[in-house]
């Protein structure tokens, strides 16, 4: 059984859906695997601020909402 260590990032992930970013684009644009960003998007693995900075980029988000939605890094 796996135990979260992080926060998770909810509002990101209903973003997520609402621009129709699966987490297989993500982990591609990314360079990691759909396994790995699932772990890290529902808080059992770190998610480091060089990702956060390029799931912002791909999924547009301004730079006053970053906060909103990696709320915990």
């Amino acid at each position: 059984m796996k135990i979260k260590k992080y926060s998770e990032f909810s509002n990101l992930k209903m973003l997520m859906k609402r621009r129709k970013c699966s987490y297989k684009k993500l982990s591609d644009e990314i360079g990691i695997s759909i396994d790995a960003i699932n772990n890290k998007l529902n808080g059992y693995t770190a998610l480091n601020i060089d990702e956060a900075k390029r799931i912002s980029c791909i999924l547009k988000i301004h730079p006053s909402e970053f906060n909103r939605y990696f709320t915990g890094l």
